[in-house]
């Protein structure tokens, strides 16, 4: 009489075949395993796309809860080598794409919210904590700090005031600065903000372009404030300290790097500022050399106005140098600079040759309508004197 094999011996005899030979039919004709069963040489990168474009795969031979199967390899701890999944989870989808270590891909990323990096590459703390971003995960053996020095979530540019030139631009400041610099922003592992930013309270955090976390909006010294209300001008600090603005190596390095833009230039050359802290060829000034930084005279219209020269705003017209030279009147003995009409006014329009207020609209000379073209008052106090009755200017 035949014997057969009853069904709980082929059951086991199924399940060691499958065992020896392969994890079941899916798996056996899956592109993620070699002839002999095993995984290729990259599986460390390989397998996360594949993962990620059929789980159900994987837990063919590792289990439905991924911790070893009948391959007996654990995704939480691989064959008792440690974690491969950052914190200890088990596999699941990545929040950005792979491979991630190319500095022009993560940069932007951690840039923007370096908290976001932290959940798996940090070490967990929150403000002043100061963490290390050290975690080993996939082929990071020692987490950022594969690239990055220890405690330095972010580079370190040689030469450059703050260290770190993207941090003006830095999203999460409140949080992500805080982690190395401090709960207070003072310090910790990285330098206090108030080691640059002067004027910074404590816990706050800078406002890009403000310019008020280290001086006033102008500063305060030298002729900041004039300048500052020049029309065109008001609050571009870049008019004068052109390539030396926040976020460039030249910004609170120490020195107040004076650079005029192209458009500033006298028709005599290139604007520059003078040892002695003057400029020279500054078409404001009509290519005159200024006095020094700091003061100019009540009547200090000669620093831009001058008879003879080709500079934009030098008068060669009528009668200028016999009444200035000659007679020896002062600028505003004529004209009042105070004048607006349709919103133009003395100084408007620095960066143009062309006069946005007509000169002859700021004559003022009382009791003398052959020298009042304009309809202006003619209230005021005058040096002018009597010179002459009636005269035509030519």
């Amino acid at each position: 009489m035949p014997k057969f094999i009853s069904w709980p011996r082929v059951f086991c005899l199924t399940a060691a075949c499958c065992a020896l030979f392969g994890c079941g039919k899916v798996n056996d004709q899956a592109t993620s395993l070699e002839s002999s069963g095993k995984h290729p040489g990259n599986w460390l990168t390989g397998h996360r796309p594949a993962y990620r474009q059929n789980p159900d795969q994987c837990r063919e031979c590792h289990g439905r809860d991924l911790k070893g199967g009948i391959s007996k390899v654990d995704c939480f701890n691989q064959a008792g080598l440690g974690q491969c999944h950052a914190g200890g989870h088990g596999p699941r989808n990545v929040p950005h794409q792979l491979p991630f270590k190319d500095g022009t891909i993560h940069g932007p990323v951690a840039k923007a919210d370096l908290t976001y990096c932290q959940i798996c590459h940090g070490t967990a703390g929150g403000p002043g904590s100061n963490p290390r971003f050290d975690v080993p995960l996939g082929s990071l053996k020692n987490g950022c700090e594969d690239c990055h020095d220890p405690f330095t979530a972010h580079l370190i540019v040689e030469g450059f005031s703050s260290g770190w030139p993207g941090h003006t631009t830095a999203g999460n400041m409140g949080n992500s600065c805080t982690l190395c610099h401090g709960i207070d922003l003072t310090g910790g592992v990285g330098p206090g903000c108030n080691t640059c930013h002067t004027a910074l309270p404590p816990t706050t955090v800078p406002t890009p372009g403000t310019c008020v976390s280290c001086h006033a909006k102008p500063p305060a010294s030298g002729n900041h404030t004039i300048h500052n209300a020049l029309s065109g001008v008001t609050n571009v600090c870049s008019t004068c300290h052109n390539g030396a603005g926040s976020g460039t190596a030249k910004h609170n390095n120490g020195t107040a790097d004076v650079a005029f833009v192209v458009a500033y230039n006298a028709k005599s050359g290139t604007a520059t500022r003078n040892s002695n802290s003057s400029c020279s060829n500054v078409s404001c000034h009509g290519g005159v050399t200024t006095p020094a930084w700091g003061g100019i005279l009540a009547n200090g219209c000669f620093s831009c106005h001058t008879a003879g020269t080709t500079q934009y705003n030098s008068y060669n017209s009528g009668q200028h140098t016999r009444h200035i030279i000659t007679v020896g009147l002062q600028c505003a003995d004529c004209h009042d600079m105070t004048v607006t009409v349709g919103g133009a006014r003395h100084f408007s329009g620095l960066g143009t040759p062309a006069f946005e207020l007509a000169p002859s609209a700021t004559i003022r000379v009382p009791g003398y309508p052959s020298c009042n073209p304009g309809t202006f008052p003619t209230t005021g106090t005058y040096s002018v004197g009597v010179c002459h009755v009636s005269e035509t200017w030519r």
